[in-house]
């Protein structure tokens, strides 16, 4: 490379899910990736637990939904913490209604083989000290000394993010009160059919079965509320923290992992600092309640990967990157917001507060229309964002259900088949001999499963960029062609 060239490389600051899972798309669309982490080696520790649906349809949309349902284990009900409520996703418009159980630690081992496939390089037990951006580059220093160029560098270094820190980002929210402790064990006094709440004068528990038979134990005792973070778990604590809640003798043992912590409610006013980007808990964190925090760092990693990559190969429009956080920052909030009215009806102390909880969770939210909004919203399938342009299509913007195509010589595919190699696709019945290389056209005779406007164009990350219901071919091939030139031309 000589002094004159704009590097082409993309760091990424942290190989948790959200930046593994960007380094796989970057990856995936050709762009070299070093990826940093502070860690020696993948985490081996459980911490977060639960994908949802969205989250394995975005997987899915690369061929890899299975390497991660083999290892989960689903579960129909997300509870909301009255015995009894829950959130029910069996009936979501998805292949995947549910919420799939699976440790952190092989959700990430899992995109670790997958960057590794890709030929992403890893940078491992290398901590990042210093950034410095002009307009062509961003260079990274790391404490050992070593500095390197790059043309763009994405934060996903978590809650205490020094990608963001040293960008001089506000990060304004609040800590929420009380320490939550989470336990890795067996339960011999509970069913581990399903996942389970319970709500009492006391406290909070929560149970969520992995696939072995044992559960991840989340328990907000008010009695031990005020135990500093660093302090351990044992289980005679998590025993008395079972009995004290729920009157009962639950048989907790054989602990293989657990943890405490103070979550905290915060969200970066901007994502976009000219060549430097925030994704997963460097741009937001929140309150556990929802399973929310790891889902919605994956999806940001899938809205960001495809545009970055335009980006570098020379062909985004001079929109699109701003359009990242213009599109995901809501999404962001509206996760704070969910998971923040969640919290405060799970931690509800006064008669009234608690009636108001027992009201919202046991009449209001099984009604059917209010039932199906939160599955919707807890699994990220209702996430949709601004239409661009006037008299766009009312499609525009939602995600690609699923669903199978007809094809003229009797076979069939996926919808989701088409997106494994992280390009836009165009759908429609006529043919577009005269589309760019990185886009893909697929000519069908049929839609199974879901309905489609006549031609939809849809992004990499399953989102419809454009769509007509025009009937004329040449009037709509033309039409495509335009929305192709606006959203991925050719450099």
């Amino acid at each position: 490379m000589t002094p004159a060239e704009p590097p082409h490389r993309i760091a990424v600051v942290g190989a948790g899910p959200t930046g593994l899972a960007l380094a796989a798309e970057l990856a995936l669309a050709g762009v070299p990736v070093r990826l940093y982490e502070r860690r020696p080696a993948p985490r081996t520790d459980s911490r977060a637990i639960v994908l949802h649906a969205r989250s394995l349809e975005m997987l899915d949309l690369r061929g890899l939904a299975g390497r991660f349902t083999d290892q989960g284990r689903p579960l129909r009900t997300f509870p909301l913490g009255v015995r009894g409520a829950a959130v029910d996703f069996g009936r979501l418009p998805s292949d995947f209604p549910y919420m799939l159980s699976i440790p952190q630690s092989r959700v990430e081992a899992l995109l670790v083989d997958r960057v590794r496939e890709l030929g992403a390089e890893f940078a491992w037990s290398s901590k990042v000290a210093g950034l410095e951006q002009n307009g062509d580059e961003v260079r990274v220093e790391l404490d050992s000394g070593e500095r390197e160029s790059f043309a763009y560098v994405v934060g996903c270094d978590g809650i205490r993010s020094f990608t963001r820190e040293s960008l001089g980002l506000p990060f304004p929210g609040h800590p929420n009160p009380g320490s939550v402790a989470l336990a890795d064990l067996y339960l011999d006094g509970l069913s581990m059919d399903t996942a389970y709440g319970e709500l009492s004068d006391r406290g909070m528990l929560l149970a969520f079965p992995f696939r072995d038979g044992s559960c991840r134990l989340v328990l907000y005792d008010y009695a031990r509320a005020d135990a500093p973070v660093d302090e351990p778990v044992t289980l005679p604590e998590v025993h008395a923290g079972i009995v004290r809640i729920t009157g009962r003798d639950l048989g907790p043992r054989d602990m293989t992992w657990s943890g405490r912590y103070r979550s905290e409610s915060r969200q970066v006013t901007a994502y976009r600092h000219g060549r430097v980007l925030l994704a997963g808990d460097a741009a937001h964190t929140h309150s556990p309640a929802g399973a929310q925090g790891l889902n919605a760092g994956l999806q940001d990693a899938f809205n960001l990967g495809w545009k970055l990559a335009a980006a570098v190969a020379g062909r985004a429009p001079g929109w699109l990157l701003d359009s990242y956080h213009d599109e995901r920052h809501p999404v962001g909030a509206a996760v704070l917001a969910l998971t923040g009215r969640q919290f405060r009806l799970n931690t509800a102390r006064t008669p009234l507060r608690k009636a108001l909880r027992w009201t919202a969770e046991r009449l209001v939210a099984p009604l059917p229309p209010v039932a199906g909004r939160l599955a919707r919203a807890y699994s990220g399938v209702s996430v949709a964002y601004p239409p661009r342009g006037d008299g766009a299509h009312r499609l525009a913007g939602t995600r690609l259900p699923p669903g199978t195509l007809a094809h003229a010589d009797g076979s069939a595919t996926r919808l989701y088949e088409h997106f494994h190699r992280g390009r836009f696709v165009l759908f429609d019945t006529a043919g577009h001999p005269a589309l760019p290389g990185h886009v893909t056209a697929v000519r069908h005779s049929g839609v199974h499963g879901a309905r489609l406007p006549a031609a939809t164009l849809v992004r990499p990350d399953g989102y419809i960029a454009w769509a007509s219901d025009e009937r004329d071919e040449a009037a709509r091939v033309t039409a495509a062609a335009a929305a192709v030139r606006e959203w991925c031309p050719s450099r």
